[in-house]
């Protein structure tokens, strides 16, 4: 194997290892899910189910979102 063989291989693993972090890696603003139960996105804690029943998309805590929402206000 030449250094061309060498280098076309690490290529080919970087990539899997890129597209498999890529796939497994949640999309903004998706929900997140730890043991089944769905979880605040910044503080992980499980979202009430009182929440989730009147905002079905949900995805942060009452506390968590307010305080996106003040730092969206002051940053612009």
């Amino acid at each position: 194997m030449d250094i061309i063989d060498e280098a076309n291989e690490l290529a080919s693993l970087f990539t899997a290892n890129a597209i498999k972090a890529a796939t497994q890696m949640p999309l903004p603003g998706s929900p997140l899910y730890i043991d089944g139960v769905r979880c605040c996105l910044d503080c992980e804690d499980p979202i009430p189910l009182r929440r989730l029943d009147t905002l079905p998309y949900a995805v942060r805590c009452v506390e968590c979102q307010e305080r996106e929402e003040m730092e969206r206000l002051w940053t612009g």
